[in-house]
């Protein structure tokens, strides 16, 4: 029965560690707040961006332990990183991007960070002469797409589960929901008030902790010398076996 237990919770830990985080940084977090901002830039947006942007950000903000607010906030004629996050249609997308693919790639998104800390942030959404131009899809495909680059700007990277939102490939996606694995990077990185004190702690999220002290003094020779008397018992009860 135990090792049935240990093995579930083996099988569930590695689950839950599917997500990553947009930078490499050990000590990344979110933003400095909970509250997260979007402004669009309209220009030259072959699509209504703001109903996208208004339904993209909607699913990040009902995870029961995660206290993210993402809104959008109005209208922006920015084209450069900013807080709040900048949101714009780009036709030079692929030197805007830093080599996107602008037959496969319809949006992009990146942050920048100080000491693991974002603290501004833009998406690109590709109105170029490519294939992948927003223009060229549905309002559902483009809805989770856009949400998947709010999943960046919030501090995540990809997932390697095939379920998630975060999954590198949108084409898996045909539904705007959360997988479990996004839940848990989200909670991570933005911890409801129950959580304060520390990340949540999934399995995939457990906070830094100090390692154990080490055992007192004399506390090894002692535990040998009480689990001597088993292992002589299991050597004689070994020997009346082979004696049968």
């Amino acid at each position: 029965m135990v090792k049935i237990i240990l093995t579930a919770i083996l099988f569930s830990c590695l689950h839950a560690q599917a997500f990553t985080l947009i930078t490499t940084n050990p000590n990344q977090t979110g933003w400095a707040s909970n509250e997260i901002t979007f402004l669009v830039n309209t220009a030259n947006c072959p699509i209504d961006v703001v109903a996208l942007m208004s339904n993209a950000v909607a699913v990040w903000n009902n995870v029961a332990h995660s206290n993210i607010k993402a809104s959008y906030g109005g209208a922006t004629t920015s084209t450069a990183y900013a807080n709040p996050t900048t949101v714009y249609c780009e036709a030079n997308f692929s030197a805007a991007t830093g080599g996107a693919d602008i037959n496969f790639v319809p949006a992009a998104a990146s942050v920048h960070t100080s000491g693991g800390t974002i603290y501004e942030g833009i998406i690109y959404l590709n109105v170029s002469a490519g294939q992948a131009n927003i223009a060229n899809f549905d309002s559902n495909v483009l809805t989770i797409t856009v949400a998947h680059e709010i999943g960046h700007i919030l501090g995540l990277g990809h997932s390697t589960d095939a379920n998630a939102l975060m999954y590198f490939d949108g084409s898996y996606k045909d539904k705007l929901t959360l997988a479990q694995d996004d839940i848990d990077g989200v909670s991570y990185l933005y911890p409801s008030d129950e959580f304060k004190d520390g990340h949540f702690a999934g399995c995939g999220s457990v906070a830094h902790l100090p390692p154990p002290p080490p055992p007192p003094k004399g506390l090894l020779l002692l535990t040998l010398l009480m689990l001597l008397p088993v292992a002589v018992a299991v050597r004689f009860r070994t020997k009346s076996y082979e004696n049968i």
